[in-house]
């Protein structure tokens, strides 16, 4: 006669090895679809930034001044502060929604920026350092070309 114990020990683990795999299985196919979820969103990041890149060379051809090119590399890695952000819109006398429209981001984007509920990206980094080399001459310039 077997062991009342040791049957009941294996049905138990037999049980709850059945359990889990009922859980987990769910969620690892969850994964799944998440990975290759997120493996389209980067091929489709790709996409765009290419396609961000060719219209900045378009444009920047086109009116003769670039604020960033993609792929160019900070010259040096200046901090670029909420303060300091706001620092320079007002010495070039500019509102948001011109700051906004000069490095091609939305007024809100700024105004996170200036408040500092968000960073700019390392592209908007290089522009925000472009545009503090620049006078208010160029500046006008640039916004009505």
């Amino acid at each position: 006669m077997p062991n009342v114990g040791q049957v009941f020990k294996e049905e138990i683990s037999r049980v709850s090895r059945k359990e889990i795999r009922n859980v987990c299985d769910p969620l690892r196919k969850q994964v799944q679809t998440l990975r290759r979820t997120v493996r389209a969103q980067q091929a489709s990041l790709e996409k765009l930034e290419q396609a961000l890149s060719k219209m900045v060379a378009q444009t920047a051809t086109e009116t003769g001044t670039a604020l960033y090119a993609p792929g160019e590399e900070e010259p040096t890695r200046a901090r670029v502060t909420p303060a300091s952000i706001k620092r320079h819109r007002l010495r070039l006398n500019l509102s948001q929604a011109e700051l906004s429209e000069l490095l091609s981001v939305s007024t809100n984007t700024i105004v996170r920026w200036e408040k500092g509920m968000s960073f700019p990206r390392s592209h908007h980094r290089t522009a925000l350092l472009r545009v503090r080399d620049m006078g208010r001459r160029d500046v006008v310039r640039i916004l009505e070309g």
